[in-house]
């Protein structure tokens, strides 16, 4: 149960890296800062479930440990992490999708547009 967790996170973080992201891409004429703060959000959530599925491997070594529904707990801890993960996401789509469907005026973007590039998730469509 805890390496089914451990995957789930690895998975859930490989799916946020830009390499090997497959979302739908914008381009944003100006930066939101909106964007930058739930995106490090849904890293947060990521990260705290591969912690919690580590918490769940160590404390399931431990020689005092015998309950048989701890393994169980911590899926369920790693679930409901990578499914917020996956609604702060989905969020963040949305509000770039917004934020894209204003149109460029010319000369208003002198610098690099922003580039969001939005998590596909499992969770939320």
């Amino acid at each position: 149960m805890v390496a089914i967790g451990a995957l789930l996170s690895a998975a859930a973080l490989v799916e946020r890296v830009p390499r090997f992201a497959s979302g739908h891409r914008y381009l944003l004429c100006h930066t939101s800062s909106t964007l930058d703060h739930l995106t490090l959000a849904a890293l947060a959530l990521v990260l705290a479930a591969g912690v919690a599925a580590l918490a769940g491997a160590i404390m399931m070594q431990a020689k005092d440990t015998h309950g048989a529904a701890l393994p169980v707990v911590w899926l369920v801890v790693v679930v409901v992490l990578v499914v917020a993960a996956d609604g702060v996401d989905a969020h963040g789509e949305a509000i770039a999708a917004h934020l894209s469907a204003t149109p460029f005026t010319e000369g208003a973007c002198n610098y690099v547009p922003q580039d969001y590039v939005a998590t596909p998730g499992w969770f939320f469509w």
